[in-house]
C-alpha cells in the first residue's frame, strides 16, 4: 500500500492483535481516521493508549491485523514514511543542546519542517532560547519538545499524555498552540487522562476498554446525546442518570439528551468517569456509528 492510493484513510486499523508475552492487550481492535482533526485517546490505565501510538508510528510490531498510517505499513519504517509522522512519547530524551542546536540536527528529517513556527513557539511557550537542555527545568523541556513536535508539521503527529508536567499557564499555551491555523490539516492523536485540559481543542474521541475501540464519536455528536450538569442536590438529579459523583455539597451527573432539550457542553472528565464506571449504559445511549468502528 503507497501513501499516494486516494482510497488510503490517514490511520486504518483493522482486527489489530497485540499483546506483551502470554497477556493480550488488544483482541480485534479496529479504528479509521480519513479526516485531519484533533482526536482524543482515553481509557483506563494499561488499556494500550501508548502501545497504540507506537504501534502506529512503527515502534511496535503488532501480533496480528492490519495497520496503515498514510497508505504505509508503519512497522516497515520506510523513510517516505517516517517524514510524515512525529511521536512525542510522554517520557522522552533531549540532548544537552540548545533549542537552536536541535533544530539544526535534528529538523533535517522532518521536510515539512517550519524554522519560524519553531521560534514563535518557543516564544509562546516562554522555553528559554539560549539555555542547554540540561540547566532546563522539565517542564521547559516538555514544552521545548512540544515546540519541536509541532514545528515539524508532519500530516500524523502523535502525542503522549503532553500536558503531563506542566503548570496552568503552560497547559492554556499548549491549548492555544493546538488551535492555530497551521494545526487544522493536520492528524493529531492525544493520548491523555487530563480531559478538562484539552476538552476545548479534542474534534473526536476514541475510548479504549478491554482491547478495543467502543467509542469513537465526534465531540458535537456527544453533544446530542448525552447531557451533563451539576446539580444542587441528589433530589434535582434526573432519573434517567447514567453517572454521577459528589462534588461537595452538589452533584455532577450525566444522562441521555431528551430530544426536545437543547445540547449542552461535553465534560470530558464527567464522560470518562462514567465510560468506565458504567460502560453499558453511556454506549446505549449513543447511536450505534459511534460504538463501533466508526469513520468519521
Amino acid at each position: 500500500m503507497h501513501a499516494s492510493d486516494p482510497d488510503a484513510h490517514t490511520i486504518a486499523v483493522a482486527d489489530l492483535a497485540f499483546g506483551y508475552g502470554k497477556q493480550p492487550l488488544f483482541t480485534q481492535f479496529s479504528a479509521n481516521v480519513q479526516q485531519p482533526g484533533i482526536y482524543g485517546l482515553f481509557g483506563r490505565n494499561g488499556s494500550g493508549k501508548s502501545t497504540l501510538l507506537k504501534i502506529l508510528c512503527g515502534l511496535l510490531t503488532p501480533d496480528g491485523g492490519r495497520v496503515a498510517v498514510r497508505g504505509y505499513v508503519p512497522r516497515q519504517r520506510a523513510a517516505e514514511f517516517l517524514e510524515q509522522v512525529y511521536i512525542l512519547p510522554e517520557e522522552f530524551h533531549l540532548p544537552n543542546l540548545t533549542p537552536a542546536a536541535l533544530r539544526h540536527t535534528h529538523a533535517a528529517f522532518y521536510p515539512r519542517f517550519d524554522t519560524a513556527l519553531f521560534d514563535t513557539y518557543l516564544q509562546e511557550l516562554d522555553v528559554p532560547t539560549t539555555q542547554a537542555f540540561g540547566a532546563m527545568s522539565l517542564g521547559q523541556k516538555k514544552k521545548a519538545a512540544i515546540a519541536f513536535a509541532l514545528a515539524t508539521q508532519t500530516p500524523v503527529l502523535l502525542m503522549d499524555e503532553p500536558t503531563n508536567g506542566l503548570d496552568i499557564v503552560s497547559r492554556t499555551q499548549f491549548r492555544k498552540l493546538m488551535a492555530r491555523p497551521e494545526q487544522a490539516q493536520r492528524t493529531v492523536l492525544i493520548s491523555t487522562h487530563q480531559a478538562h485540559d484539552l476538552e476545548s481543542i479534542l474534534q473526536h474521541i476514541w475510548f479504549i476498554d478491554a482491547g478495543r475501540l467502543v467509542l469513537s464519536s465526534p465531540m458535537a455528536a456527544l453533544a446530542q446525546y448525552l447531557r451533563m450538569g451539576v446539580a444542587e442536590n441528589t433530589m434535582a438529579v434526573p432519573e434517567d442518570v447514567l453517572y454521577q459523583e459528589a462534588i461537595g455539597q452538589q452533584t455532577a451527573w450525566v444522562a441521555p439528551r431528551g430530544g426536545e432539550q437543547t445540547p449542552s457542553p461535553v465534560q470530558l472528565e464527567l464522560l470518562y468517569k462514567a465510560l468506565s464506571t458504567n460502560k453499558d449504559a453511556v454506549l446505549a445511549a449513543l447511536p450505534a456509528a459511534a460504538t463501533a468502528k466508526a469513520t468519521p
